[in-house]
């Protein structure tokens, strides 16, 4: 199939094809037309808007996000991508008081203690469960090289208690995962080092916060969401984007790689697409890879998002852990978390559902959906269901990566089988973490090797 597009060698110039339009992509894209002096860069996205699930909605006053809700403003790389777009101006920090966070327990909400001395005297686990999390400092470290599930690795340093009332909402909340599944070291990297190097979460904590250690920040997004990212860089021209446009097939020949719908070719090329697309491709050097990419699973993810009437629904909102039984995984209070996203006579709330736990969303109809969504927000909030105005519905048939363990030994194959093909780079949150700062942080160390492989290739 022919798009009636066609790539042309200028002058020289290299030439560099992104294949991946979401934030992964735009981001290496971004930070090469930043970096990469003449550069000419393609990135071509097989759907007609850019982002992935990154986009933002308004609907009757009401700002919705499809995806991602913010990053955390403690790692850089994001805010760096700000900065060189000079939109400093376009962020907004969560707001102070949206630091309530609350989990469901035996069917009630209960709020998370914020500082350790609350932790003491808050409900969340039992007196047992306190002296069991009280012992970390003095348990031994892990040893041997065997990855371990998330929810081994909090049984052995914190305890059962501590696993199914807190690790398993959280990992909920990020991965919308499943704690006896994924891997702590694919997921959770810096907790894993963290216990090998200090021996204990606890101590780890002692000696980082005496050393002034940065904090993980503040929830922060856009003015007009987190889509204003994406439509940011898009409007940067720091590259040409081609939405519409599905690449199938990439072939190395003597002059560069050669895309399928493309006739030219180009000195380099960036993957950023999901693994399963990946897999469904004919790229060289990753023949062997179909069935290791194919086994990372996508869970499906259903966004409801609800007009309440203000002074309901105050905090960042709730999860859910997995021993509840629930229909949903939790619910964010958008305009609590960030006032602009709701009216002044409305909050926005957003209920999530799906997750690896809750392969059936996939094929609950829309309406299903909303009525499960409904029926478990207004007995959270004990209102009566009339009083929630659905808004929209965003559905993601294949959502969240999820990092089983065993899933670097994919990654590591991943790696090993691009530095094979000189000129081919893999990146994207099937590898190197789902958050918004990872995928930027892969875009900034990507966008480094190919500049380093063009300058190496060029001498």
């Amino acid at each position: 199939m022919k798009t009636g597009y066609e790539s042309e060698k200028v002058g020289g110039l290299v030439k560099i094809a992104v294949i991946g339009g979401g934030i992964s992509g735009l981001g290496t894209a971004f930070v090469m037309g930043r970096r990469i002096p003449g550069a000419k860069i393609d990135v071509f996205e097989k759907n007609t808007t850019p982002g992935g699930t990154i986009s933002s909605y308004r609907n009757e006053g009401f700002l919705m996000e499809t995806g991602p809700n913010g990053f955390l403003s403690g790692k850089p790389t994001t805010l760096k991508i700000v900065d060189m777009l000079e939109k400093q101006d376009t962020l907004l920090p969560a707001d102070s008081k949206a630091e309530k966070r609350m989990i469901v327990k035996h069917g009630r909400l209960v709020t998370l203690p914020d500082k350790p001395l609350k932790f003491f005297s808050s409900s969340i686990l039992s007196f047992g469960g306190k002296l069991r999390i009280m012992k970390e400092p003095f348990i031994a470290k892990k040893t041997g090289d065997e990855d371990e599930t998330i929810a081994e690795f909090g049984k052995r340093r914190l305890g059962e208690q501590a696993v199914t009332w807190m690790l398993d909402p959280m990992v909920s909340g990020v991965f919308a995962g499943n704690v006896d599944k994924l891997s702590l070291a694919s997921c959770f990297p810096r907790i894993h080092e963290l216990e090998m190097e200090y021996g204990s979460l606890v101590k780890a904590m002692m000696k980082l916060r005496s050393k002034k250690a940065s904090p993980s920040g503040r929830l922060t997004s856009f003015e007009n969401g987190m889509g204003q990212l994406i439509e940011m860089m898009v409007a940067a021209d720091a590259f040409r984007l081609h939405p519409g446009i599905e690449i199938r097939e990439v072939q190395k020949e003597g002059d560069g790689f050669h895309l399928d719908h493309v006739r030219g070719a180009y000195d380099a090329v960036v993957l950023a697409v999901p693994a399963y697309s990946l897999a469904e491709m004919v790229i060289p050097g990753l023949e062997g890879l179909k069935q290791d990419l194919a086994s990372i699973p996508y869970p499906p993810m259903a966004v409801v998002p609800f007009a309440v009437k203000k002074g309901i629904a105050s905090g960042f909102g709730f999860l859910i852990p997995s021993v509840e039984k629930r229909d949903i995984l939790g619910a964010l209070y958008s305009s609590g978390i960030f006032p602009n996203r709701g009216t002044d006579e409305h909050d926005l709330v957003t209920v999530m559902l799906g997750g690896d736990r809750h392969y059936e969303v996939r094929e609950m109809g829309l309406a299903e959906l909303v009525d499960k969504a409904s029926e478990e927000l207004a007995g959270f909030l004990k209102v009566e269901r009339r009083e929630l105005e659905n808004i929209g519905l965003f559905r993601w048939q294949r959502a969240i990566p999820q990092y089983y363990t065993g899933h670097y030994k994919i990654v590591e194959k991943v790696e090993e089988a691009s530095a094979s093909v000189p000129g081919l780079f893999v990146t994207g949150n099937a590898f190197y973490g789902i958050g918004i700062n990872d995928c930027t942080l892969a875009a900034f160390k990507i966008a480094e090797k190919v500049q380093n492989y063009l300058t190496e290739d060029g001498e």
